[in-house]
């Protein structure tokens, strides 16, 4: 493994890394000194990342639902570059009804809930299985798992489905959290608030200007924020923080 400063350079893969979270969090960790690895459906445009950190960026189109994408892309990590070091679980999906909204309790499909358990919490255990047999034989691995304000409490704009899934993936990280620790292995969440995302952007102007008012720092929250944060816990000095959740939310929740 190559190393700068005495320090090995880290291999990362982040997904749902086109644009938005994922695109920030590769970033960081670019600056951060890692090898980063972005994917999402499509490969996500290198042009996207600061031209003196291009160098060190690869892009690859991933759909985290298909396991054999998923497990093909892991295999061609381990033997082309070393393995997996760092996994940021960002990939997500809200999805929407005719009206833009999110389905209520009344109205929301057994269909729509599988659809987002797929990709916001299956997909995620899919690839922290995969990647974690190496994680454990080199005695060193950063999992980060993306949930959401959602997750944490009452959501002013998502729905059950997505509520739901996001509150699996702090269980799911306490899990693996308390099995690998002992390899050297930390496994923790970052749980964004309102983050101007296209996601965000979908529910229109004046939801996002009302959202704000209610946040503390009056305003909606940053990728790069949420980015800086999971650039943290993938570091070397988070090597004690374990199965922690960081809330980026402005002081929305407080906890």
């Amino acid at each position: 493994m190559n190393s700068v400063n005495n320090m090995p350079v880290r291999l990362a893969l982040v997904t749902g890394a086109a644009q938005g979270i994922g695109l920030a969090t590769a970033i960081e960790l670019l600056k951060d000194g890692r090898k980063v690895v972005l994917t999402d459906l499509r490969a996500p445009d290198l042009q996207a990342i600061p031209e003196d950190l291009r160098a060190n960026a690869l892009a690859h189109a991933l759909d985290v639902s298909d396991d054999a994408a998923c497990r093909a892309l892991i295999a061609e990590l381990d033997a082309a570059l070393g393995g997996v070091d760092i996994l940021v679980n960002n990939a997500g999906v809200s999805l929407k009804n005719a009206a833009g909204q999110s389905n209520g309790i009344l109205d929301v499909s057994t269909a729509e809930v599988q659809t987002m358990l797929d990709v916001n919490v299956l997909a995620m255990l899919r690839l922290c299985q995969l990647a974690l047999p190496g994680m454990q034989a080199r005695r060193w691995g950063r999992i980060v798992n993306v949930s959401s304000l959602a997750g944490r409490g009452k959501s002013i704009v998502a729905g059950p489905a997505y509520m739901l899934t996001k509150s699996a993936v702090l269980g799911l990280s306490r899990s693996i959290a308390s099995e690998m620790g002992e390899f050297g292995i930390t496994t923790n969440c970052v749980a964004p608030g309102r983050i101007l995302t296209q996601m965000a952007l979908q529910a229109g102007e004046e939801v996002n200007r009302r959202y704000a008012a209610q946040i503390p720092v009056r305003r909606i929250g940053e990728p790069q924020e949420v980015g800086a944060a999971i650039t943290y816990l993938c570091s070397e000095a988070a090597g004690f923080t374990n199965g922690a959740v960081i809330d980026v939310n402005g002081g929305f929740l407080m906890a």
